[in-house]
């Protein structure tokens, strides 16, 4: 008898099988139960494991054991012709058969009876979570995209993609969730023709209870994108569904269940199935161009690393952009070809000095090593050329600079960020007319972004217009900018808004340690304190540490001396403080009309840039070879 007649004799293939389909029963079953009474991932792990240990020695016991009316025996202790295999196959064959009806009857179980419980589950968490409460500030963003036309109604051809629910048992697994909503929306901006929410107006949402129909409205979008996932051990489920918002009909939806290998698959899955139901409804045709944004690393592990990153490059502060910078090396050193890795650790890098003590120098030269890494390997990266550009304008490279914004923004003309870091470098050189035109746009593509309205409130105030400070100082204020005050104090001060001044910026200023600036606040209101101020002034300078002294509140002393001698400290250590003396408060116009002050724009190289692109909004030409600032 051949090996193989005996292995069928010994009834092994039939152990195996009915061992296969046993094991694939209980594994499906501890997904599901194990989670729902409160074991961890770790438990199914388990399971899982100790299943596959006992497949070998099962087929090994079928080989070398018999079942007897006996009892078990050794194989070879059987006499052939006492064997009763042949029985013990037909049991073994009903077995098969029986542990086959029950994955029929758990298929069929899961399919129309779990899987819609979890799918209105997810729903009805989506409810509670992505629908925010309503708030001041916006509403007040809202309002404040009303100009000229009706800009509130919805386009046509929009979509908004909100945060995915983590329908995990491990919180912590949220990093996923969000990421995988972010890099749909990502896919889905740079369709043609696309309106699509910004990712800080859709994610103000999370954790937040209103109708979709009422979101859609204030996001201005006809389409919303939600969706959960499920993410245990290298196994993730996704669910997501596609909304006509004014009607709440489902277009379409779609759950995917596979190893994390997959998930650049499952997101271009996704993607593609969105823009075939749009494409029908709206006349939207660009699944070839997303197809060809996906899969930016062949790691997983790499990915994964990424979108940690991220999740804690967006809630800022010194300890998270920190971690963000060692997530993205950890995905760098797995991928060194991974672009939008290089490009994340470009940005994190930028901003770690306005959360830390970090050296701007340091810190910018690290971000443009790998900002250029990341263009290196895809010249579309939009961010990554953001951050070059202000590598530039920090080393007076001005026009080169403003290139780079302009190159930036042709290849994502959708991307805020980019449009804010652009407007606040046009307001640095002088031209604050055209960074409000620039911040404008980004307004209107991010309403609800905090760090927007901030920027918005500074520029409008520097160019004068304080109800527009005013307006986005109150939107800053209520999306969770408390500073926004002390942006808005220009415009504070000139519309006489000294409760809010005396009660919030004065506290602020105080609590901060800037005591010479609350004695140059009080000084506006109040000029009897000018030679408290100049004695403030005069003790600052005696000491090691002349850094601490305001250019501004010498200008407001009347020593303008001492107001050039401390604009050259601030200015060695960032030429874009330029910027504080473009703005039309008195003392501002003291420094700008000094002969020193065209000096010094000269040593910043803006002359240069002056020649090219015409004079800032304050300065005019005076002669052929001269000029004059008001």
């Amino acid at each position: 008898m051949s090996f193989f007649e005996e292995l069928r004799r010994r009834n092994v293939f039939r152990v195996g099988i009915a061992y296969g389909v046993t094991a694939w029963l209980l594994i499906q079953i501890s997904d599901t139960v194990f989670p729902r009474i409160g074991l961890s991932e770790s438990a199914v792990t388990l399971v899982i494991a100790l299943l596959g240990i006992g497949f070998i020695p099962a087929l090994i016991f079928a080989w070398a054991f018999e079942m007897t009316p006996e009892g078990i025996k050794r194989e070879r202790d059987v006499e052939r012709a006492e064997s009763i295999t042949p029985r013990t196959g037909e049991k073994l064959n009903r077995l098969i058969i029986g542990s086959l009806a029950l994955v029929v009857a758990w298929f069929a179980f899961d399919e129309f009876y779990l899987e819609p419980r979890e799918r209105a589950g997810a729903d009805k968490t989506m409810a509670q979570n992505l629908t925010p409460e309503p708030i001041a500030g916006q509403e007040a963003a809202l309002q404040g995209q009303k100009s000229g036309e009706d800009s509130t109604l919805p386009q046509e051809k929009s979509i908004a993609v909100l945060p995915f629910v983590n329908m995990s048992t491990d919180a912590e697994n949220e990093y996923f969730s969000d990421g995988i909503a972010e890099e749909l929306l990502n896919v889905l901006v740079r369709v043609n023709d696309l309106e699509v929410a910004s990712r800080t107006s859709s994610f103000a949402y999370k954790g937040k209870d209103l109708p979709l129909s009422q979101i859609a409205t204030e996001l201005k979008v006809n389409h919303i994108l939600e969706g959960s996932v499920r993410k245990a051990g290298n196994r993730v489920r996704i669910t997501a569904q596609l909304i006509k918002a004014d009607s709440d009909r489902h277009l379409w939806s779609e759950t995917y269940e596979r190893e994390l290998d997959d998930i650049f698959e499952i997101q271009e899955e996704i993607s593609n199935n969105i823009v075939d139901q749009l494409k029908v409804a709206l006349d939207v045709d660009e699944a070839e161009a997303i197809g060809r944004l996906q899969r930016p690393t062949e790691s997983t592990e790499a990915y994964e690393l990424y979108l940690q990153g991220r999740f804690q490059w967006r809630k800022r502060l010194e300890e998270n952009i920190r971690s963000s910078i060692d997530l993205f090396e950890k995905a760098i050193a797995i991928d060194p070809n991974f672009a939008k890795a290089h490009e994340a650790l470009a940005s994190a890098n930028a901003v770690l000095p306005a959360w830390s003590d970090a050296e701007v120098k340091e810190s910018l030269e690290e971000a443009y090593i790998h900002a250029n890494a990341a263009l290196a390997l895809d010249s579309t990266l939009a961010e990554a050329r953001a951050i070059r550009a202000h590598y530039s304008a920090y080393n007076k490279r001005w026009e080169t600079s403003l290139n780079e914004f302009e190159s930036a923004l042709e290849s994502e003309p959708k991307n805020a960020g980019v449009r804010q870091w652009y407007a606040e470098v046009l307001a640095d050189v002088g031209y604050l007319r055209l960074g409000l035109e620039q911040l404008e746009k980004a307004y209107q593509l991010d309403p609800a972004s905090p760090v927007i309205n901030n920027v918005y409130t500074d520029l409008a105030a520097q160019a004068g217009e304080d109800d527009l400070a005013l307006r986005h100082m109150r939107i800053a204020l209520d999306l969770g900018i408390p500073f926004a005050v002390i942006t808005a104090l220009p415009a504070l001060m000139r519309t006489g808004n000294w409760t809010v001044i005396e009660q919030s910026v004065l506290p602020m200023a105080e609590a901060a340690g800037f005591s010479l600036r609350k004695t140059c606040i009080e000084t506006h209101r109040n000029p009897s304190l000018l030679p408290e101020l100049q004695q403030r002034l005069i003790a600052i300078r005696e000491t090691d540490d002349k850094g601490k002294a305001s250019a501004y509140c010498a200008a407001l002393a009347g020593d303008l001396d001492g107001a050039f001698a401390d604009l050259a400290i601030d200015l060695e250590e960032d030429p874009a403080e330029i910027g504080g003396f473009w703005g039309p408060m008195p003392a501002q116009a003291a420094i700008r009309q000094d002969q020193r002050f065209g000096q010094t724009l000269k040593e910043l190289g803006l002359l240069d840039l002056y020649a090219v692109r015409g004079w800032p909004d304050r300065c005019r030409p005076a002669g052929a070879e001269d000029f004059v600032c008001e």
